[in-house]
């Protein structure tokens, strides 16, 4: 029990750690778009990095909150440029 417990421990760390760093890389680049006054980051956005690495609701709603995002910028711009700068470097799977 205590071999499985050393061996499973450091993935669910790592796990954890990736996990919180991409929300964290996410949770930047709405920072940067609230700096910029984005009309569109600032109605939709409301979930914290904490939260949506945490919780299944708030990992939940943080993908329901990127979604909406790009559908506004489409709908706004006619093109996703907007939404695609403001995640520029991001990883999709983060």
């Amino acid at each position: 029990m205590t071999v499985l417990m050393m061996r499973l421990l450091p993935i669910w760390v790592t796990d954890l750690a990736v996990d919180l760093a991409g929300h964290r890389r996410i949770s930047r680049a709405i920072d940067r778009a609230f700096a910029a006054e984005d009309p569109q980051a600032l109605t939709v956005f409301r979930t914290g990095a904490l939260a949506a690495t945490f919780t299944r609701r708030g990992h939940n709603a943080r993908g329901e909150e990127l979604a909406e995002y790009a559908r506004l910028v489409m709908t706004t711009d006619l093109s996703f440029y907007r939404y695609h700068r403001t995640f520029a470097g991001i990883d999709p799977q983060d």
